[in-house]
């Protein structure tokens, strides 16, 4: 997967929070939800206490996210333990102030896909101040469904357009039977 800068992904982001992608498709798998935009796609679902974990893709690049509510520094890196059915493992994260949310994108994508891949459930332990650490539990139940149709939005979103005949343009010798 080619790499693209932080930033502009960020800024994808944030017009899709702000509703400033237009025709956005939404499709319910589940617990899941995807949202296909003329620029990005994601895949999210949220849990009881409104946070939040999803798939973000713009240009290049998708991104786990975690979108916890509490109150980070941008920029900074923290290690996050993530646990499902089949996959237990620390992992980093960085805090990304987009709009007014907090974001916190997960690293080790293939970590996380193979983890979101099994089982029902998946859990992140977030450390915080003074050695007390915050839970967040999500359903996956339709996460499969939703990332696969999310990832392949945005495969189809990365194909150079065909071109296409103007209305004026007569047809193509190809196109004339004789």
């Amino acid at each position: 997967m080619i790499k693209q800068s932080l930033a502009s992904l960020l800024i994808s982001l944030s017009m899709l929070m702000y509703g400033q992608a237009f025709a956005n498709e939404k499709i319910t798998y589940q617990n899941w939800v995807v949202e296909a935009g003329p620029e990005t796609v994601e895949a999210y679902t949220a849990n009881d206490s409104n946070s939040s974990l999803g798939l973000f893709c713009s240009g290049t690049t998708c991104v786990f996210y975690l979108n916890p509510n509490l109150n980070c520094q941008p920029n900074t890196k923290n290690a996050v333990l993530m646990n499902g059915a089949a996959v237990s493992a620390a992992i980093g994260m960085q805090c990304t102030l987009v709009g007014k949310h907090y974001f916190q994108i997960l690293d080790s994508f293939d970590q996380v896909l193979n983890a979101v891949r099994t089982g029902s459930n998946i859990g992140f332990a977030v450390a915080l101040q003074g050695g007390a650490f915050s839970v967040y539990r999500f359903s996956l139940n339709g996460a499969v469904p939703a990332i696969q149709r999310a990832l392949d939005e945005a495969s189809k979103k990365r194909q150079p357009k065909p071109a296409q005949p103007s209305p004026n343009q007569g047809p193509g010798f190809k196109d004339i039977t004789i």
